[in-house]
């Protein structure tokens, strides 16, 4: 603790007073002398031994050993209680300690000697899924959790997959760590557990219905009595556990996954082209691409978390982009019935005004849908559905369809010159041109 004047192997040895028996005699008197020299089993921290002392209260020996005490730490009996031959005084300090119960960390207060007693008397309450973490210094092999691994017995070590019981000799995790050559990355996790002698792997959670028989600690009942005292429970070991040091091998990287981002239809309206005239995709769409960065975190080679850090487009989709016009088409009127008198020239005058209007492009969107490559399979071909005979009759050649929509206009215009609007009887009678 700090200010104090004590470590745990470095415990102040007792201060020994010697006098003769004539000097004592004559200032006490033999009886005197004989009364108040006792001898006290002093436990601080664990580290036990026996003193001489004239004092008469616990108080007064905790002060003749230069022993303070500051807020948390506690001793039994108390400062108080008076002493006689053979009393036991048991000192502990308070340290501050970090546990991580089930996932969550807690900062812990404790009297406990060492991490095998504390993680004995949190598993004698029914908490076993606990583990004390070490703090680290960042880029060094300095670690500390606050207490000693086990005052007198031996630690496992838990890493890289194997198992090594070592005499912890009382000593702190970074003096184990050192002592067996242990290398931490930067990263790497160092926590204390009780695990099965001879655990190769850390598990998740310890279930309900696995806890370790308990039995009762190898040290005298009056210690034991000491220890309920000092702690709020009885200090006990497992028979199927070992205090374990386990380094958890930790490392990170990160990885990047894609995936599509679809593109749109977006219509566009076009004020110059005829409404009648249908749509046309003036850019064709594409698909984009969106890219994720993810953290991957493994302990042991097992994922532990895998986190989304960034996205980002890395490829913008462009959008499907359809025309269509809105310009209404004007309305073809229908040229006059030429009179049953009516020469052949009047209806070839006729002739000439019809072609001369929009008639033409609105048989053809009636007969063809306006697509001079129609070919239905039915014999029909082309803007105003020739068949193949009366084509060539016409002094056409080859496929209607192959021909281009002028050419078809100026054949239809013949036909029609020739044989009058009822070649295309159901859509020359639906505009009124017959």
């Amino acid at each position: 603790m700090p200010g104090q004047h004590h470590v745990w192997n470095n415990v102040k040895k007792p201060l020994i007073i010697t006098v003769t028996g004539i000097a004592v005699s004559a200032a006490l008197g033999a009886g005197v002398f004989t009364a108040a020299h006792k001898t006290i089993t002093l436990d601080v921290d664990g580290q036990t031994t026996h003193v001489s002392t004239f004092s008469g209260s616990v108080g007064g020996l905790l002060k003749e050993q230069g022993i303070t005490l500051a807020d948390g730490d506690l001793v039994a009996p108390s400062t108080s209680e008076s002493l006689s031959e053979g009393s036991e005084v048991v000192v502990r300090y308070q340290r501050e300690v970090t546990l991580d119960h089930n996932g969550t960390k807690e900062t812990l207060k404790t009297t406990a000697v060492d991490a095998e007693e504390l993680l004995d008397s949190l598993a004698a309450r029914g908490e076993e899924n606990v583990r004390l973490v070490a703090s680290r210094s960042r880029g060094t092999d300095r670690v500390d959790i606050g207490l000693r691994l086990n005052n007198d017995g031996p630690v496992a070590i838990l890493v890289d997959g194997k198992n090594t019981v070592v005499d912890a000799k009382a000593g702190n995790v970074e003096d184990i760590i050192k002592a067996q050559g242990i290398v931490l990355g930067d990263d790497d996790r160092v926590s204390i557990q009780n695990l099965a002698p001879g655990a190769t792997s850390v598990p998740e959670f310890a279930a309900a219905d696995a806890k370790a028989d308990v039995k009762a600690d190898s040290k005298s009942a009056k210690n034991d009595s000491l220890r309920v005292a000092l702690d709020g429970a009885a200090a006990s070991s497992s028979e199927a556990t070992m205090v374990t040091l386990v380094v958890q091998r930790v490392d990170t990287q990160t990885t990047t996954s894609k995936s599509v981002l679809d593109f749109k239809t977006v219509t566009k309206k076009d004020a110059n082209r005829y409404a009648d005239q249908g749509s046309y995709v003036a850019t064709a769409g594409k698909n984009g691409t969106q890219t994720k960065t993810y953290e991957i975190v493994t302990v042991d080679g097992v994922v532990e978390s895998k986190t989304a850090i960034s996205t980002e487009v890395t490829a913008e989709p462009v959008n499907k982009v359809v025309v269509v016009g809105t310009k209404a088409r004007p309305v073809v009127k229908a040229p006059a019935k030429a009179s049953s008198s009516s020469s052949g020239s009047s209806s070839s005058s006729s002739s000439g005004t019809v072609a001369a209007g929009g008639a033409w492009a609105a048989l053809a969107k009636c007969e063809s849908g306006g697509n001079p490559r129609t070919n239905t399979g039915n014999g029909y071909y082309g803007l105003y559905q020739f068949s193949l005979s009366t084509w060539r009759s016409l002094g056409g050649t080859g496929l209607p369809s192959d021909a281009s929509a002028a050419e078809q206009t100026r054949i239809a215009q013949k036909l029609q010159a020739r044989s009058g609007w009822g070649q295309w009887p159901a859509c020359s009678r639906k505009l009124g041109l017959r």
